[in-house]
């Protein structure tokens, strides 16, 4: 078998982020200060920038982030359809659980994803030692290499991440349907209560990768309506 693959994350609270950095937050002195002190409100206001920075770019570490949804297109070895499904929920642990069960089950020869090497992969191997959940299969993240894992991404621009491209440029760039949002969507549709719409919109992203691998390997890519046809969307809490 072969799946693309792709997760959605939310950000931990600052706070927390906080707490297990062991940072202590920095709050500026009001606005209004005396002369004397406007250096040390300067000094606490680039100190107050370079936390904003780190916390920012906590949000793709999964020593703090978090799972909320992961989703797979599933295809036999020739690349024909077998399956979408989605799972999503508050329960990160359980959501992992059924995700290495279905691992279990398909043992998929081949991983492809977008970024998935630097991102979705390692994240979902941090969030599963962080929960205990063991690994049901072995993926191998050595670069300069496809046989495991196809990186568009990392493909794309010769393992070189100064060269890297965002997915929905690849699709353009390649003429294949394009994304339907961006993932700074999802805190917002999160806090909605709009977890199915996640579901969809993971899958959507999948489905974009999975024609920019077609394209990429000189095979037309069926169209979404087929690849997503009657999705498993599987609520997990």
């Amino acid at each position: 078998m072969i799946v693309v693959l792709d997760i959605e994350t939310l950000q931990a609270p600052r706070e927390e982020w906080a707490r297990m950095a062991g940072i202590d937050p920095i709050t500026p002195p009001p606005e209004g200060q005396a002369e004397s002190d406007q250096l040390d409100q300067a000094e606490a206001r680039e100190q107050q920038k370079k936390q904003d920075n780190k916390y920012e770019r906590s949000a793709f570490d999964g020593t703090f982030s978090r799972i909320v949804c992961i989703g797979l297109l599933i295809f036999s070895d020739t690349m024909k359809r077998q399956c979408a499904v989605s799972w999503y929920g508050t329960n990160e642990k359980e959501l992992l659980c059924q995700f290495w069960a279905r691992l279990k089950d398909i043992r998929p020869l081949r991983f492809i994803t977008h970024n998935g090497l630097n991102f979705d992969l390692p994240f979902i191997k941090k969030r599963s030692i962080i929960h205990q959940v063991r690994p049901s299969h072995d993926i191998n993240l050595a670069r300069f290499r496809t046989d495991s894992v196809y990186d568009t991404m990392a493909v794309w621009s010769n393992w070189d991440m100064r060269s890297s491209v965002k997915l929905d440029v690849l699709a353009r760039a390649l003429h294949v349907e394009p994304k339907s949002g961006s993932g700074g969507q999802v805190a917002d549709m999160w806090e909605k209560g709009q977890g199915q719409a996640i579901a969809e919109y993971c899958l959507q992203d999948a489905y974009v990768t999975y024609a920019c691998y077609q394209r990429m390997t000189f095979q037309p890519p069926l169209s979404s309506d087929e690849i997503l046809k009657d999705p498993e969307l599987i609520e997990v809490s």
